[in-house]
């Protein structure tokens, strides 16, 4: 939990709720996951902050940490959540936060997991309530006394209001999901409260409007949104005014204000995939980013996003770096999820070259051409291992992976027939079974 620091100046239930009012609202809070008006960088995006002269807020993946950047996008980016408006920093037990206009990202280091954080219940002590009322946020409830099971359902029975319970309902991860609506949302915190020009409902995570009078310069009449409750945590409980402080969009330190002084961390942007693949795991997304650096393997990840290739981790005998089935796509070691990123995208590339030969009708059937197939494979792994290696200023660790890699770009150098006799020494006997089990089939 992020210590706060007061400053001067929440699927059956909800799908019935839905269905007794009417058709969910298409559009209402499910926006398209890309940011606006931001600047690619290393790690993320880059957000110009008002008239702050060039300055703002960058929200990145990190390696070996939060991937703040990837649960943007997949909250809806800044069409729903707003750009990022706080640097990132470390608190207390690890948890790594940063804020945008309309959400608290957290991320948990033992699952290594990027949430929002319940920010309105942050905010739940006497020191905020005055201000949290001046921005007509309404006080929170104390809920009845009753079972974990009953009491979720008693608060979501506090969605009277037609349109704000639409709303909750048509979140922006799964259309109607209750799970994914306490997910984004949290569970409500109050009732519908009349405040103004519109009916306003607190949360955990979230607040939502749905005015209901026109006014000058006010939402249009039916319309609900999300609050801008990050703003709101930064002006009364941001840790350190060092976070609000905008920044050049090449500098992306997490500061650790667990120190005093607060501290820059050793955390550094990861590279960012341009493509949406098929996995939900980080560290292959990181791998996968930087496959497309590579110019010999566009053709491959292409095919991969057009045809959603499943690519993941699974338990394999020792010895088996990873694996290729038209059936279940690409499935890598799970001895490798210790691995940086640059040699697990060598074995990568190396599965898409098998994925790409498939696709072109290319692999055949006996034994030689499964050999020649691997030799391919080989020199595909080879020459991405090398781009990768000459465009790092990074020194990976030496493992056994690794070694493994540079041996196959040495030989790779000696030229073709060294990859062939490599492929032959490595893949004879499984080239050889796969013939026999194609021809008996």
């Amino acid at each position: 939990m992020p210590k706060l620091s007061p400053r001067a100046s929440t699927m059956q239930h909800i799908a019935a709720l839905a269905l007794a009012f009417g058709l969910l609202v298409a559009g209402a809070g499910h926006a398209a996951a890309s940011p606006l008006d931001a600047t690619p960088v290393t790690g993320g995006a880059f957000f110009e902050h008002g008239d702050a002269d060039g300055l703002g807020f960058a929200i990145r993946n990190y390696v070996d940490g939060p991937a703040f950047y990837e649960a943007f996008l997949r909250f809806g980016g800044a069409r729903t959540l707003g750009p990022a408006v706080s640097r990132p920093w470390v608190d207390d037990g690890g948890f790594a936060y940063q804020l945008t206009q309309r959400a608290l990202l957290q991320w948990s280091p033992s699952d290594d997991r990027v949430g929002i954080a319940n920010l309105f219940e942050l905010l739940n002590r006497s020191e905020f309530a005055a201000e949290l009322e001046a921005r007509h946020i309404p006080a929170a409830e104390t809920p009845s006394s009753l079972p974990p099971e009953l009491a979720q359902q008693a608060r979501l029975a506090w969605l009277t209001d037609r349109a704000i319970a639409e709303t909750f309902a048509n979140n922006p991860l799964e259309l109607g999901n209750l799970d994914a609506s306490i997910e984004f949302h949290g569970l409500p915190m109050s009732r519908p409260v009349r405040l103004g020009p519109f009916v306003v409902q607190r949360f955990q995570r979230t607040a939502l409007q749905h005015w209901v009078e026109e006014v000058e310069g006010g939402q249009p009449v039916g319309s609900v949104v999300l609050v801008n409750a990050g703003d709101v945590y930064r002006d009364l409980a941001l840790p350190n005014e060092l976070l609000a402080a905008p920044r050049a969009s090449d500098q992306s330190a997490v500061l650790d204000v667990r120190l005093d002084p607060p501290e820059a961390t050793d955390l550094v942007p990861a590279q960012v995939a341009s493509r949406t693949y098929n996995t939900t795991n980080h560290l292959l997304r990181t791998a996968l980013a930087l496959l497309e650096g590579v110019d010999v393997n566009a053709a491959a990840l292409e095919l991969a996003v057009r045809d959603q290739l499943a690519i993941d981790f699974e338990p394999m005998r020792e010895g088996v770096l990873a694996s290729f089935n038209p059936a279940r796509g690409i499935r890598v070691n799970d001895g490798l999820r210790s691995e940086d990123p640059i040699p697990l995208a060598a074995v990568l590339a190396h599965e898409l070259r098998h994925f790409e030969d498939y696709k072109l009708g290319q692999l055949g059937e006996d034994a030689q051409d499964c050999l020649d197939a691997e030799a391919r494979a080989l020199a595909r792994e080879a020459d991405t291992w090398n781009a990768l290696i000459a465009a790092t200023d990074q020194s990976l660790r030496e493992t056994l992976l690794v070694r493994i890699e540079t041996r196959r770009a040495e030989v790779s150098a000696e030229g073709t027939e060294a990859i062939e006799r490599l492929a032959r020494r490595l893949y004879r006997e499984v080239c050889e079974k796969t013939a026999i089990e194609i021809a008996k089939s």
